[in-house]
Parts: C-alpha cells; structure tokens; sequence
C-alpha cells in the first residue's frame, strides 16, 4: 500500500481538470491524497520538509517568476525560513537542458500576430505592439531569474512530462507508491536546472 500524502486545499480535484491525470495515478498507484492547507507548495507529506509547487506549462512559472513575482518571492521565503525545501515541478518534459529553456519563446507572443508577421523581435526591448506594454519575459531572462532564485532562497527548479508528474511528486517527498521504484529527492529522473548554465 502507498504512502498518504496532502495535496493544498487550492488545488482543484474536480475529474477533468488540469490535475487529473495525476489524480488518477495517485489512485491507481495506491497513494492517499489528503487535502489540508499548505503554506507553501502544493504537495507535502507529513514528516517532510519537502515541498513541491506543480506548474503546467513554462508560461505559468514564467507569470508566477515575473507578473506574480512578489506573492512568489514570499511564498519561498516562507518555505526556506520554515526549513522546508521547496521544489518547482514544472509539467514540460521538452526542456531537457538549459539551453533549450533559454530559448523559450512566451506564450503570448507566439500567440500574436506581429510574431508570425515578423514585424516585432520579442527578445529586443521596449514595448509590445499589440498591446501597448512591456515585452513579455522569455527563455533567457526566465533561466536568469531561476538561477537567483535558487541562490537566494534555496528553490530548486525540475521539468518532467506531465505523465510522469504524480510519480515524481511521491519520489521528490520520498512517499511509497504500489510497485515502489522511488529514488534519493536529490536522483529522480526528470530534467533539474542548474544554478548556472554550464554547471
């Protein structure tokens, strides 16, 4: 049988949903999902001090990291001031080194039509046609902000496909889980981001 573990209140659960499939792996692997108010992060497990906050996309870290900064920036602090490691379980298994994430493009501006016009660079500075606003951050100013992240607060960064997100979690809070194959927190597959790229 599977370990309990507690899934934050905020998260949604119903069938469906953008955490569905992590639902279902949970249940077909035998592990208890409890909700409870968390502080930080969105899976914990009682006797841990290992947090993990999922992400679906490079676009949602990337709002969280610059349109949310400051909410973000508390909620780590709060993790690292409590002891607790928290862990950034992005759900995008393309980003398989650091390079590659540098060269992230936002969302939004493959969205645009100026993109696909060629008539606006998203990585120049200044401002976005469309909107009238500050570019939005990309690929390289996104790694750099991670890196600081991770050097000031002790956050750590991981990428995995979206499949694999429900085992990853209990691997990363040391939970068993039927057909228990988990590793070391510091040795789970999935892509890590270095602190600096080449490192």
């Amino acid at each position: 049988m599977g370990s309990q573990i507690i899934e934050d209140t905020r998260q949604q659960v119903a069938r469906g949903d953008k955490h569905a499939v992590k639902h279902e792996w949970f249940e077909a692997h035998g592990v208890q999902v409890i909700r409870a108010k968390l502080d930080f992060g969105d899976y914990a497990m009682a006797g841990s001090n290992i947090a993990v906050d999922t992400k679906r996309s490079v676009d949602e870290l990337a709002q969280n990291i610059v349109r949310d900064h400051e909410r973000f920036k508390r909620e780590c602090i709060r993790a690292r001031d409590a002891g607790w490691r928290l862990i950034i379980l992005i759900e995008d298994g393309r980003y398989v080194d650091i390079a590659k994430l540098a060269s992230w493009t936002n969302g939004h501006c493959t969205k645009c039509p100026h993109y696909w016009r060629k008539t606006c660079n998203p990585r120049a500075g200044g401002k976005c046609p469309r909107h009238n606003t500050r570019k939005p951050p990309h690929g390289d100013r996104l790694v750099k902000a991670m890196g600081t992240m991770t050097e000031r607060y002790g956050v750590r960064f991981q990428f995995c496909a979206p499949q694999d997100t429900g085992r990853i979690i209990c691997e990363l809070l040391g939970a068993a889980y039927d057909e228990d194959t988990k590793s070391d927190p510091d040795n789970v597959q999935g892509y890590q981001v270095p602190l600096k790229a080449g490192s």
